[in-house]
C-alpha cells in the first residue's frame, strides 16, 4: 500500500513539478527547462524528504508550488534584465542560481523565525476576501506565464516584452494544449474516470496528440520540446559564488531583491501552509500544531536552497491523493521522493522529449482549479441580484488584491493585503460590538416588587437603555459606544452596558468608558456596567488603566442586578422606596382580603424566623412543606452552588418585603427548585402544610382566602413575565 501510494503521489505531481521549474526560470527562454526542471526535481527530493521526516501532519507531502515559483520568476526576470547578465556566461548563470538559492534559504530561515515566535497563529485571521484575491492573483499570474506555451509563443515572451512582442498564435500548438486541458479536466467529471491517474493520462494523451500532429503535418509549428536536461544532482556549491573570487557586482546589486523575495515567499508559504494544514486536519479528523509544521517547512526550504532546489510548500492535492491510495506512513512520502530522484538521475533523456505545450496545458489545468471557489460563488450570487453592501465590499476587496498581485507584484500584494486585513478587522469589530439594543421593559430584573411599585415601574422602565456588547472593546471599536451614547433619547435615565459577551477590554476601551461616564453624568444619565466586578477580568482591566473607582462605583456582577439597581434609581427619583425596611405582618400579601379576626388567627399560625445576611433559608431539593412570607429584608432564589466552581451563581428571582415564596413546592409537593438566601438581615414567617390543612378543617373561609392570595401572587408573577416577553418582542 505504501509503495502504491508513493508512486501515485509521484505520478499525480510529475507534470506540475516539471512545469513549475519552467515557470520559475521562464524569463531565460530556452534555458528555462535546463535550469528549472532539475531544480524542481531537487526540491521534490531533498526538501520533500526533510519535510516528510520533520513534520507531524497526517501526510506532509512537500514539493514546489506555483506561488513561490512566481516570486522566484520575478527575481530571475530582474536579474536577467541587468545589462551585466549574459545567459551564455557560466559565471553569470552561477550568480543567478546563487541569488535564487539565497532567496530560498532566507525563506526557510524566516519561516523558522515565524514558527519559533508563534506569529504563525495570526495567519488564521486573514479575511477571506483578502485571501481569495491573493489566490486569484497567483492563479492569473501563473496562467499568463503558461499562456505562451499553449499558443506557441517563445517561453518567457510575456516576461521579456509584454503583449507587443508575441508572435502569431500557432493553431496546431493550441490544439495540443487544449486536448491536454480537456483530458485533465474532463476525465474526473466522468463516473468511470474519477479513479484514473488523470495527470499521467493527460501527459500521455497530450504527448500522443503532439506526435500525431507532427507526423501528419510536419510543417506545422508545434512549439519546442523540453530539450536536453542535465541530471538532477544536488549542488551543494550553489552558494559558492558568494565566497569565491571574481566579480560579485551582480550578486551585490540584487542581494536585497533576493532577500525581499525570501520574505515574500516566507509570508506566502506560511499562510498557505497554515490554511492547507487546517484543511488536512478537517479532512483527516486530526489536530496538528501549525508551529511544528512551519518549523519543518522552514528546515526543508533551507535544505532545498542549499543544494540548488526551488522553494516548496505543503501540497494538499498530492497529500490527499496519497491518502486515498492507501498511504498511512512517511514511507510512502519517502518512496515518492525516491521516485523523483530516480526520474531526475536516470530518466533525463525521456523527460527531454516532452513537449513544452503539454506541460503548459497540464499547468493551465492546475491553475484553473486553484481559482478561489468562494469568490466565484460570490460573484455568481452578485450577478443573480444579490447586491448587499457586504457582498459588494467583499468582491471589491477580492478584485483589488488580485489586481495588485498581477500588476504590482507579490510584495505590494502582501502590503495591501495586510492593510486591508487590518481595516476589515477594525470594521467587523466596530460593527459587531453592539449585539443588540433594547429598553428596560424588555428585560426587567428578577426582583418581584409590590403591586404598586411594579405598576409604577412599568411606566418607568422604558427610560432604561441596554446595550448588549459582543467581541472586543479596543482602540478600533470603543468610539462606537460613545457614538451610540450621544444618540440616546433625552428621556433616558440610565444606560446599562452588558459586558457578558465581551472578550477583552484594552486601555483605549477603559479610557473611553471613563470619559463616557463623565459625559453622561453631565447630561443627568446614569451609567451601569453589567458583568464588571472587582474580582473578574473586566474589573481588573478597568482598575489597572483608570483606577478602581470606576468599576467599584458602576460595576454590577450581572445584567439582572444591574437592571435591579437601575429600577431602584428610577423609583427613588420618583419619590418611592422600593424596599421598605419592614412590612407589618397584617400587610403581608398573604393577609390580603382578610378581616381583623382572620388576620389575627392566621398571624398566630405563622412561625417567625430571622436570617442573617447570606444565611440560607432552604436548599435545592429540600422538602417543600411550607411557604414563607417576607416582612423585612429580601430573599434571593439562586441555583445550587457547584462544588469547586467560582462562576457567578444564577439568580432566579428576588423577593421584596410583603411577598411570599416557596408556595409552588408546597402546592405540588415537589422539592425546592432553588436555594433561598437572605440579602441583608431578613425576617420571614412560615406557614407549614400541616397548619394549612388544619385551617381547611377548622376555618374553610380563611383557608379559601389564603389559597386565593397564593393564586393572586402567582398570577402577578406570571403577568410580569408576560409583560417582559411582550416588550422584548416589540
Amino acid at each position: 500500500m505504501e509503495l502504491r501510494s508513493g508512486l501515485a503521489g509521484m505520478l499525480i505531481s510529475l507534470a506540475p513539478t516539471l512545469t513549475i521549474g519552467l515557470l520559475a526560470f521562464a524569463t531565460l527562454g530556452p534555458q528555462a527547462a535546463e535550469l528549472g526542471i532539475p531544480a524542481a526535481l531537487i526540491s521534490s527530493v531533498v526538501g520533500g524528504a526533510v519535510f516528510a521526516l520533520l513534520a507531524r501532519g497526517p501526510m506532509p507531502a512537500g514539493g514546489p508550488s506555483a506561488a513561490p515559483a512566481l516570486v522566484v520568476g520575478v527575481l530571475v526576470a530582474r536579474v536577467a534584465a541587468d545589462p551585466a547578465f549574459v545567459a551564455t556566461d557560466a559565471a553569470a548563470v552561477a550568480q543567478l542560481l546563487a541569488l535564487v538559492a539565497t532567496a530560498v534559504v532566507s525563506m526557510g530561515l524566516l519561516q523558522i523565525a515565524l514558527g519559533l515566535s508563534g506569529l504563525v497563529q495570526f495567519a488564521k485571521f486573514v479575511p477571506q476576501p483578502v485571501l481569495a484575491g491573493y489566490m486569484n492573483g497567483v492563479a492569473l499570474l501563473a496562467l499568463l506565464s503558461m499562456l505562451p506555451l499553449l499558443l506557441g509563443w517563445p517561453i518567457g515572451s510575456l516576461w521579456s516584452g509584454g503583449w507587443a512582442s508575441v508572435m502569431q498564435v500557432q493553431p496546431a500548438t493550441l490544439l495540443v494544449g487544449l486536448i491536454t486541458v480537456a483530458i485533465t479536466i474532463g476525465l474526473p467529471r466522468l463516473r468511470w474516470g474519477q479513479h484514473l491517474p488523470v495527470t499521467l493520462l493527460g501527459l500521455v494523451v497530450g504527448t500522443g496528440a503532439f506526435v500525431l500532429l507532427q507526423t501528419a503535418l510536419p510543417s506545422a509549428p508545434l512549439g519546442p520540446l523540453t530539450g536536453a536536461l542535465p541530471a538532477a544532482w544536488p549542488h551543494p556549491e550553489t552558494l559558492a559564488p558568494w565566497f569565491g573570487q571574481g566579480d560579485h557586482s551582480l550578486l551585490h546589486r540584487h542581494a536585497a531583491a533576493a532577500l525581499s523575495a525570501g520574505l515574500v515567499m516566507a509570508l506566502i508559504g506560511t499562510l498557505e501552509l497554515v490554511l492547507n494544514n487546517l484543511a488536512m486536519d478537517q479532512a483527516c479528523l486530526t489536530r496538528t500544531d501549525p508551529r511544528r509544521e512551519v518549523l519543518a517547512l522552514g528546515a526543508a526550504n533551507i535544505a532545498s536552497g542549499l543544494v540548488g532546489g526551488l522553494p516548496l510548500l505543503l501540497l494538499r492535492a498530492r497529500a490527499l491523493h496519497m491518502l486515498q491510495a492507501g498511504g498511512r506512513t512517511r514511507a510512502s512520502l519517502l518512496i515518492c521522493c525516491s521516485g523523483f530522484a530516480l526520474l531526475g538521475l536516470v530518466a533525463a533523456p525521456l523527460l527531454s522529449m516532452l513537449p513544452q505545450v503539454v506541460l503548459g496545458g497540464m499547468m493551465v489545468t492546475v491553475y484553473l482549479l486553484t481559482v478561489d471557489p468562494w469568490s466565484l460563488n460570490l460573484a455568481l450570487q452578485w450577478c443573480r441580484g444579490r447586491r448587499e453592501a457586504d457582498v459588494q465590499l467583499a468582491l471589491g476587496v477580492v478584485a483589488l488584491v488580485c489586481a495588485v498581485t498581477v500588476v504590482l507584484g507579490f510584495p505590494a500584494a502582501v502590503a495591501v493585503g495586510a492593510a486591508l486585513s487590518m481595516m476589515l478587522f477594525i470594521r467587523s469589530m466596530n460593527r459587531s460590538l453592539v449585539r443588540q439594543r433594547y429598553s428596560g421593559d424588555a428585560l426587567p430584573s428578577r426582583r418581584i416588587y409590590a403591586v404598586a411599585d411594579e405598576a409604577r415601574l412599568q411606566t418607568l422602565r422604558p427610560r432604561i437603555t441596554v446595550l448588549e456588547l459582543e467581541g472586543a472593546l479596543f482602540f478600533g471599536s470603543a468610539d462606537r459606544i460613545a457614538e451610540l451614547a450621544d444618540s440616546l433619547d433625552s428621556s433616558c435615565h440610565t444606560l446599562v452596558l452588558d459586558f457578558r459577551r465581551v472578550s477583552l477590554i484594552d486601555s483605549s476601551g477603559a479610557v473611553v468608558l471613563q470619559q463616557l461616564h463623565r459625559r453622561l453624568a453631565e447630561r443627568g444619565v446614569s451609567l451601569l456596567l453589567a458583568g464588571v466586578a472587582a474580582d473578574n477580568r473586566h474589573g481588573r482591566v478597568l482598575a489597572q488603566f483608570v483606577g478602581e473607582g470606576l468599576g467599584a462605583k458602576l460595576g454590577m456582577p450581572d445584567i439582572d442586578q444591574a437592571m435591579e439597581r437601575a429600577e431602584w434609581q428610577l423609583l427613588a427619583q420618583a419619590g418611592f422606596e422600593p424596599l421598605r425596611e419592614t412590612v407589618p405582618i397584617e400587610q403581608l400579601s398573604l393577609m390580603d382580603g382578610l378581616d381583623a379576626a382572620q388576620r389575627a388567627r392566621l398571624a398566630a399560625c405563622l412561625q417567625p424566623r430571622r436570617l442573617a445576611a447570606g444565611e440560607c433559608l432552604f436548599r435545592q431539593g429540600d422538602p417543600g412543606d411550607r411557604l414563607y412570607a417576607i416582612s423585612s429584608g429580601s430573599i434571593d432564589v439562586l441555583n445550587a452552588p457547584v462544588p469547586g466552581s467560582t462562576a457567578l451563581r444564577q439568580r432566579y428571582v428576588s423577593l421584596s418585603p410583603g411577598m411570599m415564596l416557596g408556595e409552588t413546592a408546597m402546592l405540588d409537593g415537589g422539592g425546592r427548585s432553588g436555594e433561598a438566601v437572605a440579602v441583608g438581615d431578613t425576617e420571614v414567617h412560615a406557614l407549614d402544610q400541616a397548619t394549612l390543612m388544619r385551617l381547611r378543617d377548622e376555618d374553610p373561609l380563611l383557608y379559601a382566602q389564603v389559597f386565593r392570595n397564593v393564586a393572586l401572587h402567582l398570577s402577578q408573577r406570571l403577568r410580569a413575565a408576560a409583560w417582559a416577553w411582550r416588550a422584548s418582542t416589540n
